[in-house]
């Protein structure tokens, strides 16, 4: 493909992605998602597997389960509730596609100390980032606020890969921190946060499929009604993606490092935390607020429900 050809389609494909990560639970068909955006669906299909290197349907149904993954290992829900948040009808077909896809029961799955995936993931940042496993004397339990959040809107961008997410997300993450910072001070919404993670399970899925995004997010009141159309028709050629966050209970820390220095530290308290018990999270969202360049905001989504 030609470059600006190449852009124009990643976008597409981009797009296509957004639609699929709000409905996960939905077993959306290519023909539908490019109804939606108004292409050909022979020829989305074409372009997604160009660029994804896997089939529209093969990539919608790794995620499904790799979401799933991220639950077990993760969460306080049973397999059944799991099966169902990801779209499945019974337990029965669920754990089917499951063991086809990872070679494991969902209960073996959730029993494994560590994943072949996760390691390497883990390993691979810290050679990236050269930032401690972790820092107990920051990430811990006594230091943690239980916080509620309110519904927001996340407009966002995936960052580029090139099979190697966490280099290029250090490589070009202030660039898109600073264009955010210029709709944010536009719009004159200081209190919108910028924010960063992965639409991924980090436990499951490959290092080198991993999506890293970062986004601007604000909150879903009347007060911000005008704000979200000028955002989205104002800044349509930002190209920026939209996901809708429900209302949450989280785990709070705030933390005097950077974004790259505090993701690895972060994961490895989150994994720990939840492995023993000491909170269990309700989505495998879990992000950052880059508040600075050497601090930030951990949010990680608990399930107020599960107690120890």
């Amino acid at each position: 493909m030609r470059n600006n050809t190449r852009a124009h389609w990643q976008q597409l494909v981009d797009r296509a992605i957004a639609i699929t990560d709000n409905n996960l639970s939905l077993d959306l068909s290519i023909t539908a998602v490019a109804d939606q955006l108004c292409v050909d669906a022979q020829t989305l299909s074409r372009r997604f597997e160009d660029l994804k290197e896997e089939s529209f349907k093969q990539f919608t149904k790794r995620r499904k389960l790799e979401n799933a993954g991220g639950l077990l290992r993760h969460s306080p829900f049973s397999i059944s509730q799991i099966a169902e948040r990801c779209g499945y009808n019974n337990i029965h077909s669920f754990s089917k596609a499951f063991a086809e896809e990872h070679e494991l029961s969902p209960t073996a799955y959730r029993d494994r100390l560590y994943l072949p995936n996760e390691l390497a993931t883990l390993n691979k940042t810290q050679s990236i980032t050269a930032s401690p496993e972790t820092q107990d004397d920051i990430f811990c339990m006594d230091h943690l606020e239980e916080i509620q959040e309110n519904a927001s809107t996340l407009y966002y961008t995936i960052l580029p890969s090139q099979h190697d997410p966490i280099r290029n997300m250090v490589a070009h993450m202030l660039h898109y921190i600073q264009q955010f910072h210029i709709i944010r001070s536009t719009l004159m919404i200081p209190d919108a946060r910028i924010i960063t993670g992965t639409l991924d399970a980090v436990p499951v899925v490959a290092y080198e499929k991993m999506m890293m995004y970062v986004g601007l997010q604000v909150p879903n009141n009347k007060a911000y009604e005008v704000i979200h159309r000028q955002i989205k028709f104002g800044f349509h050629t930002c190209h920026l993606l939209q996901k809708e966050m429900a209302a949450c209970n989280y785990k709070f820390l705030k933390v005097n490092m950077g974004f790259a220095d505090a993701g690895l530290p972060m994961y490895n308290f989150i994994n720990t935390s939840c492995r023993q018990g000491f909170f269990k999270m309700n989505s495998n969202l879990f992000y950052m607020s880059l508040t600075g360049l050497s601090e930030c905001e951990i949010f990680i989504p608990w399930e107020r429900r599960y107690s120890a």
